[in-house]
């Protein structure tokens, strides 16, 4: 029974990032989890309870991925560390394109299934790292950490989502391309603005 509910998280989850919960039929999640799809109303009593259960269950995978980076992020000095908890972040949203593509059907639905997190969610080991670079004058004084947040996660987002659009104008404009470097460039266009004067 175990396997079921971890067969249907996996397969809702890639249903429910292709077409969204009102989208997506029961059938072809049942379907692809190879399961009987009673076992949906077993472990989740809806379809509605299974989408909820989805979006637990890839943000909590998400965040164990993420949070061991900002952890080891906290103990460099400011702005290196950022870096690296920005790089990291990209990397694990990277790695993990479901959780991306349920995160745009929740947006367009209005964020009614997973609602914004309270600010004392956001991750303590950035917050500290941010204030700490604010107070030693590396991060300006002038914006918040929950809007530099934010801004960071909403650009870092954007980017994945927005990065295949471009493809064909940089074959067409012949750019050089190489995804570790755009990462890099994009994370000091960040941290720039977090620098800059104020």
């Amino acid at each position: 029974m175990a396997g079921s509910r971890e067969s249907l998280l996996a397969a809702a989850a890639e249903e429910f990032a292709r077409y969204g919960a009102r989208g997506t039929r029961i059938q072809a999640i049942v379907q692809r989890a190879g399961v009987n799809e009673r076992m949906i109303y077993h472990h989740f009593g809806s379809k509605k309870g299974l989408y909820k259960a989805v979006l637990v269950d890839q943000m909590q995978q998400w965040r164990d991925s993420w949070h061991p980076a900002v952890e080891k992020a906290v103990s460099l000095e400011p702005y290196e560390g950022m870096r690296m908890a920005l790089g990291a972040f990209a990397e694990t949203l990277h790695s993990k394109p479901v959780l991306v593509g349920l995160w745009l059907h929740e947006a367009l639905d209005g964020w009614q299934t997973l609602p914004a997190p309270p600010l004392d969610a956001l991750p303590a080991g950035l917050r500290e790292l941010y204030e700490r670079g604010q107070a030693e004058g590396v991060f300006r004084t002038d914006c918040p950490f929950e809007v530099a947040h934010g801004m960071a996660m909403s650009a870092l987002v954007g980017a994945l989502v927005m990065s295949g659009r471009g493809f064909q104008a940089r074959q067409e404009a012949n750019i050089d391309f190489d995804a570790g470097p755009a990462r890099d460039r994009a994370l000091g266009q960040l941290l720039d603005g977090m620098t800059g004067p104020g």
